[in-house]
């Protein structure tokens, strides 16, 4: 085998190994299940319940919202423009969201529920086996 055609093969192999061992896009801080109350958390049926899946898509119990535009706004905060559906209707929201230094998420200028402050803790959700 000539020399160029071994080293061709050797560069070929070598980045199919590499596309193999790349690492995944890290998941943001604010990803994952969030309830008002560990109760919460525990209850599947709770109105107060939501997760954040992908980065940009929201989810509570009657309400979902993708983020068509997320920056970051601060060390561990971020600013976003969502179009939400909820309840047949759509709507548009452009909460604040961060993680407090107790891990708490915060989501200001929020879209569900009363206050426009809400305050969430993170769910452990068991893994399906």
């Amino acid at each position: 085998m000539r020399a160029a055609t071994r080293f061709a093969m050797v560069l070929s192999l070598g980045a199919a190994f590499a596309g193999e061992c790349a690492p995944a896009l890290a998941a943001q801080p604010y990803e994952g299940f969030w309830a008002s109350t560990k109760k919460d958390c525990r209850d599947q049926d709770s109105a107060n319940r939501m997760s954040i899946e992908g980065g940009n898509r929201l989810y509570w119990y009657e309400t979902r919202c993708r983020a068509s535009e997320i920056t970051a706004d601060g060390k561990l905060g971020w600013k976003m423009k969502l179009a939400c559906e909820g309840e047949g209707e759509k709507f548009r929201s452009n909460p604040r969201v961060s993680i407090a230094a107790d891990g708490k998420l915060v989501m200001e200028n929020g879209l569900v529920g009363r206050d426009k402050r809400q305050t969430y803790v993170r769910c452990e959700i068991a893994k399906k086996r």
